[in-house]
């Protein structure tokens, strides 16, 4: 109960913190709204010290959220709840209860019993963290693909419990229906464990899928005949309570959207759209719509029962007389059931297929309250961070949102793979409101140039930059005329300095988070483009950062999606001094970075 205790303690402070965070939005969008400008006095280079809290924020934000603990997919805090969780697990299984009889605390069996009964009561919360409909998300605004994080910890704890458990016991003969059941749930939490490793699993997805919803299946089961004897089995009925209300949720999402209302075809278009991507588009009526960022689980019956999360890459939008909603979303085929569906749109280019959703899911943060916002993507990130950008567009054209400045940088391979976007980012660049001053750099970082592009002038990697003019023409500009874009409140062509390569793993070209968005309709090479600056070599993400913040005049969001390697070059961009807390003090406004890293 202790540990629940803790649990709920941290439930509270995230929950006011979020309900902080609402509130300040709400004050600084109708602020706006009415008028008053919510921007803050840029830095005079003065430490005042009404700016301490901002500068609490800022540091709270560095230590608690951007530093990493290298080779752990952790965060500080992250890695501390770790720590104290297991150390508190380990407590209440080592530590004597009373004075009485301290000898019998030190019994091998007393311990392990006392472990069983510790692993036991975890489990409940194990399943509870696991949640697609959690009331977490609803009470904290973090999502349940961010949640599934503390259900590693919690399961992980519940693993060392009951080895601790097992081993305590291993004298005893093991010849019991409940002791084997015992034994069997153990061996069946340790295979699903280790498959649940990052390496395997997100090598092979499918396999560490199936086998988790049977073993944990096997699991509880076994786990409940195991407790019966001991008048313990109180612990699994909540799992069964707390799971079928999910499954409730999620079987009702199911029947809504696929089923009641029904859509016009229940066939989803597959088209192959060069190399590996795939264009999946499907329609359906959403009551409410979509949030710009959320994912949904998308399921192909013919090719298994799994389902797979994909972000969706356009904004809600309806057709005038039609219910019915587009879906669009853009795969990177990788093994197991994508590349099945690249095999099948291969044969002709393109099919159908019938196809049904769960969601949308995600939680993405609200970036409207923000005076300058940063969308940085790599890869097939960019597709989340274009439909962020194109829905701030639509809230600041409502008076619906604060931002003043917007900057889009994206890092991609392949001429081919930025033809999946192309289209999409000129469309979006081309309803920039006449307030915001919009600056869009495009980087190419490798990979064979196309036939189509041969005619084109070869570019200088670490020497020269590319404007593309509205013209078309391509012009060579100096990174002294970046803050020249800040001046015009409508930018259609910004001119932007030399990228300066920085030293990322491999992970920086790897493939992002698997996002969608639509390809080019005339199946032409997409550059130029009208306001598009295109650029070899790799961002400096720390220069871009440093710029932006420190000339902002209101809070800045940042916004990233893609590799281990970009995210993590962000994340330590913005723990430097100058977006530190003495900055702050000094008048550099404040930053918000959310990640969109979807990792199962």
């Amino acid at each position: 109960m202790n540990a629940y205790y803790g649990w709920l303690a941290l439930l509270g402070v995230a929950t006011v913190m979020n309900a902080c965070f609402i509130a300040w939005a709400l004050h600084r969008r109708f602020r706006n709204k009415g008028g008053a400008s919510a921007d803050s006095p840029q830095s005079n280079g003065r430490l005042s010290l009404r700016r301490l809290p901002h500068a609490i924020l800022t540091w709270s934000r560095i230590v608690g959220f951007r530093l990493r603990i290298p080779r752990v997919e952790m965060n500080l805090i992250e890695f501390a709840l770790s720590i104290m969780y297991l150390a508190g697990c380990l407590a209440f299984t080592f530590a004597p209860t009373d004075n009485v009889k301290p000898y019998v605390h030190l019994q091998p069996n007393y311990i392990g019993a006392k472990s069983g009964l510790i692993a036991a009561g975890q489990m409940p919360l194990a399943v509870f963290l696991a949640l697609k409909n959690n009331p977490i998300t609803w009470l904290t605004g973090i999502g349940h693909e961010k949640l599934i994080l503390m259900h590693r910890i919690v399961s992980r704890c519940i693993l060392v419990c009951t080895w601790i458990h097992f081993v305590g016991d291993l004298y005893e003969l093991i010849d019991e229906v409940w002791e084997i059941a015992g034994a069997v749930a153990a061996v069946a939490q340790t295979i699903t464990t280790i498959f649940g490793i990052k390496q395997i699993r997100h090598r092979y997805y499918e396999i560490f899928y199936s086998s988790h919803v049977a073993l944990i299946l096997i699991f509880v089961i076994t786990m409940h005949i195991h407790l019966i004897p001991m008048l313990c089995a109180y612990y699994i009925w909540p799992i069964y309570i707390i799971w079928g209300f999910d499954r409730g949720l999620r079987a009702a999402r199911y029947l809504l959207f696929n089923v009641i209302l029904r859509p016009k075809s229940h066939n989803a278009l597959v088209e192959h759209i060069g190399a590996d991507g795939l264009r999946v588009t499907l329609k359906r009526r959403i009551p409410g719509g979509w949030k710009a960022g959320q994912h949904v689980f998308l399921a192909f019956p013919r090719l298994g029962i799994e389902s797979h999360p994909f972000t969706i890459g356009n904004i809600y939008e309806k057709e005038e007389g039609d219910n019915e909603a587009e879906m669009v979303f853009i795969i990177r085929a990788m093994g197991g059931q994508t590349r099945t569906l690249l095999n099948r749109a291969l044969k002709n280019g393109s099919c159908e297929l019938t196809a049904f959703f769960d969601g949308p899911y995600g939680h993405p943060e609200d970036i409207r309250p923000f005076t300058t916002c940063i969308f940085i993507a790599g890869g097939t990130g960019v597709t989340y961070t274009v439909a962020r950008m194109h829905q701030l567009f639509k809230d600041v054209q409502a008076s619906k949102a604060n931002a003043k400045r917007v900057v889009f940088v994206w890092a991609v391979r392949t001429e081919t793979e930025y033809e999946w976007v192309a289209t999409d980012i000129a469309k979006v660049v081309a309803l920039v409101p006449s307030s915001v001053s919009l600056h869009v750099e495009v980087y190419l970082t490798g990979g064979k140039r196309d036939n189509v592009l041969q005619g084109l002038p070869e570019l200088e990697l670490e020497k020269s930059d590319v404007d593309v003019e509205k013209d078309g023409v391509l012009t060579t500009t100096s990174s002294k005329e970046r803050s020249s874009s800040r001046s015009s409140s409508n930018e259609k062509a910004d001119v932007s300095g030399t990228s300066t390569p920085t030293k990322p793993t491999a992970a920086y070209f790897a493939s992002g988070a698997t996002t969608p968005t639509t390809a080019c309709a005339d199946g032409s090479f997409a550059f130029p483009r009208p306001g598009i600056v295109l650029k070899s070599g790799r961002p400096d993400v720390r220069t871009i950062l440093e710029e932006e913040v420190t000339t902002s005049a209101g809070a800045v969001a940042v916004d990233v999606s893609g590799p281990d390697g970009l995210v993590d070059a962000v994340r330590s961009s913005l723990t430097e001094p100058f977006a530190g807390p003495v900055a702050t003090m000094r008048g550099t406004p404040t930053v918000l970075l959310s990640v969109e890293q979807f990792r199962m």
